[in-house]
């Protein structure tokens, strides 16, 4: 058997370029930048790079200069004033806003997903965010992915739902993935301003309120009638709502190909019903 060790810069440079999209551009860059001439070609070769603001835009702007324009990804995690995205990262197709509350609306027509972290944000600068988003500031957004993730909290979703004024036309994904507790009139809201939408993904809708097949279907069959891709994990807090999975669940709505429902052993009752478009 071989003892012989793998060093870090035999790595084939597919894998290397693999590894740097989960790292932060700068980082990247500082830590390979005249090495050798082999990591030199590698950093002036690599494209769709990613990277993390955490001041302002303007601040990061020198730091990055060499690279800008192959940033295709980036992560607001505080509040950035992130009025001059357009221009500092022309070519940006993916942002995640998590606390960008002075976020200036200027059209960003090259971006085409965006991942909005609800969990440390205020409802007010939530509703903000989603009534830019939902404009002609973003004319080739095609992904919307909403974000929670603190199951005790109580939302106010009442602000975000009112920001929803425009229809997002060229939308044809979306990502529901709420742990406070809320309703299926939430999911409702978004989907009456998805007209195009052809996926649906909502990862954990926890609610109180009791629902049926009939009221999903018919959500799905008035707002996205252009659905061909469904995945729905409900998680019915305080409730037995236990479903077989039969033929005449497609008589609702053409998608419901699978349904399973289970029980949730815990101190309080819970039901788990999954709804999806594929058969395993």
């Amino acid at each position: 058997m071989s003892n012989k060790t793998s060093r870090f810069e035999d790595m084939p440079n597919e894998l290397l370029y693999e590894i740097q999209q989960y790292l932060n551009a700068i980082d990247f860059f500082n830590a390979f930048s005249n090495l050798n001439s082999r990591f030199d070609d590698l950093l002036n070769s690599a494209t769709n790079l990613h990277f993390e603001i955490y001041s302002t835009v303007v601040e990061q702007q020198a730091s990055i200069s060499s690279f800008a324009s192959r940033i295709t990804s980036i992560y607001i995690a505080y509040d950035s004033g992130a009025a001059s995205i357009a221009t500092v990262y022309p070519n940006i197709r993916a942002i995640t806003f998590q606390r960008a509350i002075r976020f200036i609306p200027s059209t960003l027509s090259t971006v085409e997903h965006i991942k909005l972290d609800l969990s440390m944000m205020r409802p007010k600068h939530a509703a903000y965010l989603c009534s830019t988003i939902f404009s002609s500031n973003f004319p080739r957004l095609s992904s919307f992915y909403l974000l929670h993730r603190k199951s005790n909290v109580v939302g106010h979703w009442k602000p975000l739902m009112r920001s929803l004024e425009q229809q997002c036309f060229t939308l044809n994904e979306f990502i529901y993935d709420l742990r406070p507790t809320t309703e299926w009139k939430i999911v409702e809201q978004f989907l009456q301003h998805m007209p195009n939408l052809q996926r649906l993904c909502i990862r954990q809708l926890n609610t109180r309120v009791r629902w049926t097949l009939e009221d999903i279907a018919r959500t799905l069959q008035t707002f996205v009638p252009h659905l061909n891709r469904l995945f729905l994990r409900i998680h019915s807090l305080h409730m037995n709502i236990l479903l077989e999975n039969n033929e005449r669940n497609r008589l609702f709505h053409r998608l419901f190909l699978r349904i399973d429902s289970k029980t949730k052993k815990s101190k309080k009752l819970c039901t788990i019903t999954t709804i999806s478009s594929t058969t395993h």
